[in-house]
């Protein structure tokens, strides 16, 4: 009877999260589902974590807005949680603090500000334009967008792919 009881709330449990999750891509969905993420291009962008006063820390890659990748890290934008302005930028450089970086740091702070709005906590889209969107958490990918047919039978060779609406899949 304990191991009855036992595999029906583990039971409930997995339902109650695939649920959530469902609810989610729905929920992404009806509101991004034909979104422009063209600015975003050559962009990985997540959230990892909170400062002191819980405002959120977002970390970027976008080598097409850094004239000279050779010798930096990841863009550091610190957004107010209420209104999402900025309040601290900086680069976690690699090798010396005092490089200055040529780079269009207003449009990497926009393009953090413009993802802040889809409440997720992490999108990457590549050079082709395929978009890879993550709702529980930034290493559970939830779908994708594919750029093109092209490119869905590219990654189709790696993964299998389930059609979840119009050009957005999950993996199977």
């Amino acid at each position: 009877m304990k191991i009855f009881r036992k595999a029906t709330a583990i039971s409930i449990v997995i339902l109650l999260l695939s649920s959530c999750a469902i609810h989610y891509e729905r929920a992404f969905l009806i509101k991004y589902e034909f979104e422009d993420f063209s600015q975003f291009n050559n962009t990985h962008i997540f959230i990892r974590g909170v400062d002191n006063e819980r405002n959120p820390i977002i970390l970027m890659n976008a080598p097409d807005l850094v004239n000279d990748t050779s010798r930096i890290g990841l863009y550091v934008v610190v957004l107010d949680e209420k209104d999402n302005n900025i309040i601290r930028t900086n680069w976690t450089l690699k090798r010396d603090s005092t490089i200055i970086v040529d780079a269009d740091t207003l449009q990497l702070q926009q393009l953090a500000q413009r993802f802040m709005q889809y409440e997720i906590p992490r999108l990457d889209v590549d050079e082709q334009g395929n978009v890879f969107v993550y709702l529980a958490d930034v290493e559970t990918l939830a779908m994708v967008r594919f750029a093109n047919e092209n490119e869905l039978q590219k990654r189709s060779k790696e993964t299998k792919w389930k059609n979840i609406k119009s050009n957005w899949y999950k993996s199977k």
